[in-house]
């Protein structure tokens, strides 16, 4: 049989009640101490639940006076009965009645109180002061007999409004060690899985929590704000500096190792402000490339070689030597595919390797989230070989042995070149995603996604493109042979290079509907030029690349689900391969398909090199498929 939780009285809700004798609002109240905000019903049942708790508990130890003071409603009424005109200081009085200072301290007070004394009050407002002061006293021994502090282990039902506790149930939060662990894993957005609790619910809820961080534990910073507005130093500040595989924020570098003193330094004083490596690096973040996702790129690769120069070769990244340069080529193609008694280096490779992609402020990072792709391992090289000879041209480093390794990739058998493009939808594919889209019943997420969906196919824009797309960024141009205008996209893409894109005129009208249903003016320009043309589903704040791949996913997820439904398993296998990239390919394709110019495809979809366009408009394994299936 279930028994209800006796709920708990704590310092919070004794601290709620005192307010209430002060006088103080009990929204204001509310939202100060309790888990369910400005309420004003709730907070009025919580205030009745709060006087009958202390009352038993005055009750019980025979304070039976005490109990009858507790329940008086009183409220303290400071107002004098005659308006006085405002006091200065005493210093100030000193300074301007006494500057020959001939006054002893004593006959400075009395002169003061003399000029302005003390407001006067009514029998009445003294009365009820000093019955408001024996309430206040008696709640002050009522707090160390009745209330007590949140434990870890303590269930949430048992502190936490009915209501709430119940939402934090049905999501397996049943007690607060759990939930904090679920703020500490998931951060901002712990609460997604939490049902109909929301935004709101959840600040309120940390708000709570904060009340009893030295009982519970403090909250993080990833909770009371998301990932995107804290800077990469402040998220570090969470993780313990020390000598291991951590992010470079938080590697604490042996004085040895640091690179002051590397065997491959240049001799004198070198041109960037750098006296050991970590500075060497930050300075080549800073001046190579001004695009954000260039620069996270640059930053991962210099992070994995200082953690493996340190941690495997116990070098700095001055002392590596040609040698040391072509093993750590090897162990790029290498980790995460070799059996643990062929593996030729001393840490481990799970050491490496963690599971997902965790933020880096969270103990489960790692610098990898799985084996290197052969493309990714030559980028690598590149990336490094750069940076090298960068170091050597601003003479902080003497030589680059990047220059001497070939770049001989380790073969592996288990990742064969894809040879035809597989990752898009064939015209029935995305006839079918179309449909879905257009019967989804009216809600923020199927007006974000329709819209998402069709602006990326017509476009053809990457993923970093996609969310840094705005207002401002749209321009029209007359049209040459007619009257009317075309309207016109603005991308800042790979290399910082900037391309304009046709914005057809249907997906004009697409994005007029999306802004109007976010609130805002239907005609795009209308809008201020920083307006993000994707959003977040309930602000106009711009989304996040991981938010707009998760958005998709999840797409993608409920079409193969259908899908399968209906027995189609090989598209539903598709549907759930497919990424936010997939569109892109998808537009390519289709335009290759209708023997659109290959020069063309090339300037929508940004390739530096026409050789990378012709994956497209290739049709010679289909064209070989069809004549031997003819005969």
């Amino acid at each position: 049989m279930d028994v209800k939780l006796k709920r708990k009285v704590g310092r919070h809700h004794l601290a709620f009640y005192r307010g209430w004798l002060h006088g103080i609002d009990l929204k204001e109240l509310g939202d100060r101490y309790l888990e369910t905000g400005i309420d004003l019903r709730l907070a009025k049942s919580t205030l009745k639940w709060i006087k009958e708790e202390i009352q038993k508990a005055a009750l019980r130890h025979g304070k039976h006076g005490t109990a009858r003071l507790l329940r008086l409603p009183l409220k303290h009424d400071d107002s004098p009965t005659v308006e006085i005109e405002e006091r200065p200081s005493l210093a100030a009085f000193k300074e301007e009645f006494d500057q020959a200072e001939m006054w002893t301290e004593r006959e400075l007070i009395e002169n003061y109180l003399e000029k302005y004394p003390e407001p006067k009050i009514s029998d009445k407002q003294r009365k009820k002061r000093e019955l408001v002061d024996k309430q206040l006293k008696a709640l002050f021994w009522v707090e160390e007999l009745l209330a007590c502090e949140p434990h870890p282990n303590d269930l949430i039902s048992a502190w936490l409004d009915d209501t709430v506790a119940n939402r934090l149930i049905l999501a397996d939060i049943p007690d607060f060690k759990t939930l904090m662990a679920t703020i500490h894993e998931h951060g901002y957005r712990w609460w997604v899985k939490v049902p109909k609790l929301g935004e709101k619910g959840a600040v309120r809820i940390l708000k709570w929590l904060q009340l009893s961080e030295n009982a519970l534990g403090k909250i993080p910073m990833t909770a009371l704000q998301p990932l995107r507005t804290i800077p990469s130093s402040a998220l570090a500040a969470y993780r313990p500096v020390r000598t291991g595989i951590v992010p470079l924020e938080s590697l604490l570098v042996p004085d040895d190792l640091n690179g002051a003193n590397g065997l491959n330094r240049h001799a004198g004083q070198p041109l960037i402000e750098a006296m050991d490596d970590m500075l060497a690096i930050r300075s080549w973040l800073a001046i190579k490339s001004p695009s954000k996702n260039t620069q996270l790129a640059y930053r991962k690769e210099a992070e994995r070689l200082v953690l493996w120069a340190i941690m495997e070769r116990h070098k700095a990244l001055s002392d590596l030597t040609v040698n040391d340069c072509a093993a750590y080529r090897d162990w790029l193609s290498m980790v995460g595919r070799t059996e643990p008694e062929q593996w030729p280096f001393n840490v481990p490779q799970n050491e490496w390797i963690g599971k997902g992609k965790a933020g880096k402020h969270k103990p489960s990072w790692k610098p990898l989230s799985g084996p290197i792709s052969a493309n990714s391992t030559k980028q690598a090289i590149v990336i490094l070989n750069g940076m090298f000879g960068w170091l050597v041209k601003v003479q902080y480093l003497a030589f680059n042995p990047w220059a001497a390794v070939p770049v001989h990739i380790v073969n592996n058998p288990d990742e064969a070149p894809e040879l035809e493009l597989t990752r898009a939808f064939t015209k029935s594919q995305w006839d079918y995603l179309i449909n879905y889209l257009d019967e989804l019943f009216p809600s923020a997420y199927a007006v974000q996604v329709r819209f998402v969906v069709k602006f990326a196919y017509s476009t053809g824009m990457r993923r970093a493109e996609l969310v840094g797309s705005t207002v401002g960024h749209l321009y029209s141009m007359p049209l040459r042979d007619s009257v009317g205008q075309r309207w016109m996209l603005k991308v800042l893409g790979k290399g910082s290079k900037w391309r304009s894109i046709p914005f057809p005129e249907k997906l004009f009208g697409q994005l007029s509907n999306y802004l109007e249903y976010r609130g805002l003016k239907p005609y795009p320009p209308d809008n201020p030029p920083e307006t993000p043309l994707i959003a977040h589903q309930s602000s106009n704040t711009p989304l996040g690349e991981g938010m707009l791949y998760k958005a998709l996913k999840r797409l993608f997820g409920e079409v193969s689900e259908k899908l399968k439904s209906e027995g189609k398993e090989h598209e539903s296998r598709v549907f759930l391969k497919a990424s936010t990239h997939w569109l892109r390919h998808t537009r390519g394709s289709h335009l290759g398909q209708s023997n659109t110019e290959a020069v063309l495809i090339q300037k929508l979809l940004g390739h530096a090199s026409i050789a990378t366009t012709t994956i497209y408009t290739k049709s010679d394994d289909e064209t070989l498929w069809n004549v031997l299936s003819a005969k």
